[in-house]
Order: structure tokens, then C-alpha cells, then sequence
């Protein structure tokens, strides 16, 4: 399974763990992430699967795949579920969320800030 911190069409209406989400192109300080596509694995740390083309990840260049998710905004999330996550990543288009990553084998956290804005993410497969 996998989790998308940017607005995608066929999530519209709701986040993981089923909790609805309202989402509005208009700008109508409905929450948007930053357009990156999470995916856990055996042991349930987040890898960066993938950035949204034209989404505020991808813009900014500081963000890898295969990046592993540490903290957001301060908050340690390391293997935490999904579901507690989406309200960190998620808010106001415009704000800023600061998130710490793990690259390759450095033993120090990489530390990114990405403006929430709206994106498309491709469905898998589709």
C-alpha cells in the first residue's frame, strides 16, 4: 500500500485509514502535501516510491527515491502508521513542511523544507 502526500484525484475524498479529506483546486485553504508518493516496507519505514511531476518535491530538486521518511516538522514518524502521518504532511497550500529523510548510508538526517502545493500524481498502472 502506499501514501501520497499531494492531491490525487482518485483520493480526493479520503485519507488513509478511511478518515474523509476534502480537497479544493481553488485553493479554498483545503489541506495539499507536497507530492510525494510513500511506500512501507517489511520492517514499515516510508521510502520515497516516487514524486509527483510538477509537484513541490519534485520542483525543488532535495528529494530522492528511495529517501527514507525520519521526522516531519520535528515530530519523529520512523515506522509510524500511515494513518498518523497525513495530518503532518497535509495543510495549507503555501505553507511549509520540513521533512527528515534518511539518503543512502549517511548516518545524518537530510533535512528538506517544501512549500504544500498542488500536483498530479499518476495512479499505479494507469
Amino acid at each position: 500500500r502506499m501514501f501520497c502526500c499531494s492531491s490525487r484525484d482518485e483520493d480526493k475524498n479520503s485519507r488513509p485509514g478511511g478518515a474523509p479529506i476534502s480537497r479544493d483546486p481553488q485553493g479554498n485553504g483545503r489541506p495539499v502535501g507536497v507530492g510525494i508518493v510513500f511506500q512501507p516496507d517489511s520492517t514499515g519505514a516510508l521510502h520515497v516510491k516516487s514524486l509527483a511531476v510538477g509537484g513541490p518535491a519534485e520542483k525543488c530538486g532535495q528529494v530522492s527515491i528511495g529517501d527514507v521518511l525520519h521526522e516531519i516538522d520535528g515530530h519523529h514518524v520512523y515506522r509510524k502508521p500511515v494513518a498518523q502521518l497525513a495530518p503532518l504532511i497535509l495543510g495549507q497550500e503555501g505553507t511549509v513542511v520540513r521533512l527528515g529523510v534518511q539518503r543512502g548510508n549517511l548516518q545524518r538526517l537530510v533535512y528538506v523544507e517544501l512549500r504544500r502545493g498542488w500536483s498530479m500524481v499518476q495512479a499505479p498502472g494507469g
